[in-house]
C-alpha cells in the first residue's frame, strides 16, 4: 500500500469512537426508514462531510464518521460497512449496494505486532459498488465505473468501466445510463 500510514488511537479518538457507537446504536441504527435527514445530521455532528440529497440506510455500519466524505445524491443501501479509519470519499451520484464493504485500514501482516495501517479510499462520481463487493485500502475507482457483485477492488481502477473479479479488472466500458448491456 503506497499511501499507508500507521494508525494510532489516542484517548480522544477512543472516546469519540465510543460515543459514536452509543449514538449509532441508540439514535442511528433504529431510526425509521424516512429519517434520512436525521441520520445525515447525526453524521455531520460527528464530523462527516455529507452532500445534499444523500440517502443512507439505518443499518449502515460506519467506523470513524469524521473521516467520511459523501458527495451529493449518494445512496447507501442496507447492511453496508464503511470502515473510514483511513478516510473514505464517495463522489456525487454514486450507489453503494447492500452488503458492500469499504475498508480503508488493514493490519500490517509483516509486522509481528500487526500494526494497523490506514489508506484512503476514493470512489468517483456516478459509480455503482454492487452487492457484496469489497473495496480495500488505498483504492481509487474512477468516475462512472461499476464494481460488480462480489468483486474485490484494490489499487487504482479506471473510470467508465465494468470491473469484475478478485481482484477486480476492467472487462469492458460501462454502458451509459440510458443504454442496456445488449444494445450497440
Amino acid at each position: 500500500m503506497s499511501r499507508s500510514l500507521p494508525l494510532k488511537f489516542g484517548f480522544q479518538v477512543q472516546v469519540a469512537t465510543a460515543l459514536w457507537r452509543v449514538v449509532w446504536i441508540l439514535l442511528f441504527r433504529y431510526s425509521p426508514s424516512f429519517s434520512v435527514a436525521w441520520r445525515c445530521w447525526l453524521l455531520r455532528i460527528f464530523g462527516a462531510k455529507i452532500g445534499s440529497k444523500v440517502r443512507i440506510h439505518a443499518s449502515t455500519r460506519i467506523r470513524r464518521p469524521w473521516n467520511l466524505i459523501l458527495g451529493d445524491e449518494v445512496r447507501i443501501e442496507p447492511q453496508v460497512i464503511l470502515n473510514a479509519n483511513g478516510g473514505i470519499k464517495v463522489g456525487s451520484g454514486t450507489l453503494i449496494s447492500q452488503y458492500a464493504h469499504l475498508c480503508s485500514a488493514n493490519h500490517d501482516y509483516r509486522d509481528p505486532d500487526m500494526q494497523y495501517l490506514a489508506s484512503p479510499i476514493e470512489v468517483g462520481q456516478d459509480c455503482w459498488i454492487a452487492t457484496d463487493a469489497f473495496v480495500g485500502p488505498d483504492c481509487q475507482i474512477g468516475d462512472g465505473s461499476m464494481l460488480a457483485a462480489r468483486s474485490t477492488a484494490f489499487g487504482k481502477l479506471p473510470g467508465g468501466m465494468l470491473l469484475i473479479g478478485e481482484p477486480a479488472t476492467p472487462v469492458r466500458p460501462r454502458p451509459a445510463a440510458n443504454q442496456t448491456l445488449g444494445s450497440s
